[in-house]
């Protein structure tokens, strides 16, 4: 009788040792009772395992780290740039924005403010130990600034930045019951500085409140006597010595805060998150009819003629078909999560004509629901209805006291074939990025309402982000509406794995995409985190490592420039998470640094990183061109935006202009009667609008 028999079938043993199979206690169902060792008893041969598993695994590591360093050495290494200046901060910087030559810090004690021409010094303050700024938002209104901020606890607050020195307006969700509080998970600023929206979630519910901004009364609320008083006081004590300068700015702020009252924003409307489609009440398709007003919200596929019994039919007919195919333990995504975006007039949200609408204003709010398959379109300017209409909703306004629009009806709707999961509009409004859960992007010109591109992502790839990148060869930024139709266009798509996908549009082509940076498979430490566009270089963007690597990098060439480094002692605060900006003004990039080895809160531990673009001299020698081309764009005035009206004058002009230098080189006398210079001025507008159409 054999001492050991093996289960299952005898096979012939592998040529080479590592490929045999090794011997476990589990293979044998006789064991020879004359072992001349016996097996470890329980706990001991549990720990024996355990200690023989941690060896195996402690030596895999080390020949993982000994192929990567090899890797390391032979990669090729990017020139590392330092930061050109930089400046400390007190306490914890959470976020950045830069506007006017200001750079705001939101950090865990209030708002900093510095001078970007003086040398980066302090300017003002607004000091608060008990509220942490995680986000910040700066806007121009005119000649002064526009700044919203978002704390630890969801609150927002607005504040007026003028002649040096912070204003709060309002704290807009505060409330004094704690019970009551609201949080704002998302917030928008239309620019100009206009209008106002965010996303609010409180008592188990979630909506987005839009409101109008009164900055045109802010500037005469500031100009008010009381406040020149107070300026006077200022003058008046310029005479004390430096080391008091300080100390008297802040005392003058705190008295201009408390004196000062500014008006807070006026509410517009409410919005909610659509209701899901069920079975139809409606009996006859004539009450379906009756039952819609207007237009307004057709396509969101609230009213139809289908059953209860029809869509249940339908869910069980799906699952029967599909169910090997479905997920089952993926949960369902949070249908509360909203983005939305500021709009210019297009011919997608036709306007009334009585509507009167301001150059370089925003009129419209689009929105998307997580999970929701429809871009909605809400008017900012809403004409008056029916006046006994309106009269009704006076007064069950004075009833219950509200000045808001609740949960009005969209003007437009915009479906798509699976729900959407990102978006994301170019800087004019003009051009509009959708990606859905199927993994398809759109790319649609909003001013002119034609659709450009449609892509795929490869199998397997999910979008985390989208990004419009400028083409060297349309250096010129865009206007709304677009003077000429742009005819390249191209994006960035960084994917939930790690992976960026550079995607091409040109009209009347097929768009093509392609993979600028792979999967980090080996090495999950080299995952990209986040990725910002230079706006004032065409083609470079900045990669933030998982590692706390910062790289520029060419996405036409697909090759990396250089790496931004912080000093020695210090390293990337918040790799996954970064705090940067960009200031498109000074070609400068931003970054925030914290000491190693350091407590996060430990005082003069961080600071700020500024790295400039322009006097480095590789980025210098190769993107010479594009930066003083983008210069010279930024330097000239920006013209203002036409109608179509005044277009066809500025058309009608040059046809005239033409014809005339045309009949003083020809001489001709017959040219000059009225009848045909029109004739040919029709003509030439004819032949003008048809390549326009084209």
């Amino acid at each position: 009788m054999p001492v050991y028999i093996r289960k299952g079938p005898q096979e012939i043993p592998a040529y080479e040792e590592q490929d045999w199979i090794k011997d476990e206690e589990g293979d044998f169902f006789l064991k020879d009772p004359d072992q001349s060792v016996d097996s470890l008893p329980q706990p001991f041969r549990m720990i024996n395992k355990l200690v023989n598993l941690l060896f195996d695994r402690a030596w895999e590591i080390i020949e993982e780290r000994e192929a990567t360093e090899t890797i390391t050495m032979l990669k090729f290494k990017p020139l590392v740039y330092l930061p050109s200046q930089k400046f400390q901060l007190s306490s914890v910087p959470n976020c950045l924005a830069i506007c006017k030559g200001y750079v705001f810090v939101g950090s865990s004690n209030g708002i900093r403010v510095f001078n970007t021409f003086l040398n980066y010094s302090r300017v003002c303050s607004w000091d608060s130990g008990q509220v942490e700024i995680m986000n910040i938002w700066a806007t121009e209104i005119g000649n002064e600034i526009l700044i919203a901020t978002l704390d630890e606890m969801g609150i927002v607050r607005l504040f007026y930045f003028y002649r040096d020195s912070l204003f709060l307006i309002k704290a807009i969700n505060e409330v004094e019951d704690i019970s009551k509080q609201t949080t704002c998970l998302n917030l928008q600023i239309s620019p100009a500085g206009n209008f106002l929206a965010m996303l609010l979630q409180g008592a188990g519910d979630v909506w987005v409140d839009v409101y109008r901004l009164n900055k045109e009364s802010w500037l005469k609320e500031m100009e008010a006597p009381h406040s020149s008083n107070l300026s006077r006081k200022k003058v008046s004590h310029l005479h004390l010595k430096s080391n008091e300068s300080t100390d008297l700015s802040d005392l003058e702020n705190s008295l201009l805060k408390t004196d000062v009252k500014l008006s807070g924003p006026i509410p517009l409307m409410k919005l909610k998150p659509p209701k899901p489609v069920t079975g139809t009440p409606f009996k006859s398709p004539l009450e379906a009819f009756q039952k819609l007003e207007d237009v307004s919200g057709l396509g969101s596929g609230q009213n139809h003629m289908i059953k209860e019994s029809q869509l249940d039919q339908q869910t069980a007919i799906f699952e029967v078909l599909f169910r090997k195919y479905q997920n089952v333990e993926c949960p369902e995504e949070n249908s509360s999560v909203a983005e939305f975006h500021f709009l210019f007039p297009g011919h997608i949200l036709m306007l009334p004509p009585e509507t009167n609408v301001l150059s370089g204003v925003a009129c419209a709010l689009g929105i998307y629901w997580s999970g929701n398959h429809n871009f909605f379109l809400y008017s900012l300017n809403r004409p008056p209805r029916d006046k006994e209409r309106e009269k009704e909703r006076e007064r069950e306004r004075e009833k219950e006291k509200e000045k808001i629009d609740f949960d009005p009806k969209p003007d437009g709707v915009w479906p798509t074939a699976a729900p959407i999961t990102n978006s994301v509009i170019s800087a004019c409004t003009s051009y509009l990025l959708l990606a859905c859960e199927d993994g398809v992007i759109t790319l649609w010109d909003r001013a002119q309402g034609f659709l450009l591109a449609v892509v795929s992502l490869p199998e397997g790839c999910i979008c985390k982000s989208l990004h419009f990148v400028k083409i060297s060869e349309t250096l010129k930024e865009c206007q709304f509406p677009p003077t000429t139709a742009d005819s390249k266009f191209q994006f960035l798509v960084l994917c939930t794995d790690g992976s960026l996908h550079l995607v091409k549009v040109e009209r009347c082509k097929e768009p093509s995409i392609r993979v600028v940076v792979e999967r980090p498979v080996k090495h999950p430490n080299e995952t990209i985190c986040a990725v910002a566009p230079i706006s004032f270089i065409p083609c470079l963007v900045l990669l933030f490592i998982w590692d706390g690597s910062v790289y520029l990098m060419d996405v036409e060439k697909e090759q990396i420039i250089c790496e931004l480094g912080p000093s020695p002692s210090y390293r990337l605060g918040n790799p996954w998470q970064p705090v940067f900006a960009l200031s498109s003004e000074s070609q400068r990039v931003l970054i925030r640094g914290d000491k190693k080895d350091t407590p996060k809160y430990q005082k003069d531990n961080h600071c700020i990183f500024i790295f400039k673009l322009d006097s480095y001299q590789l980025i210098k020698t190769s993107y010479s061109r594009k930066i003083s081309f983008s210069e010279s764009e930024s330097s000239q005035p920006s013209q203002p935006e036409t109608s179509d009206s005044t277009q066809q004058l500025l058309l009608n002009k040059r046809c005239e202009n033409f014809l005339q230098n045309r009949l003083k080189n020809s001489g001709s006398f017959r040219d000059y009667r009225p009848d045909y210079l029109l004739q040919l001025r029709k003509s030439s507008w004819l032949l003008e609008r048809d390549n326009r159409k084209k």
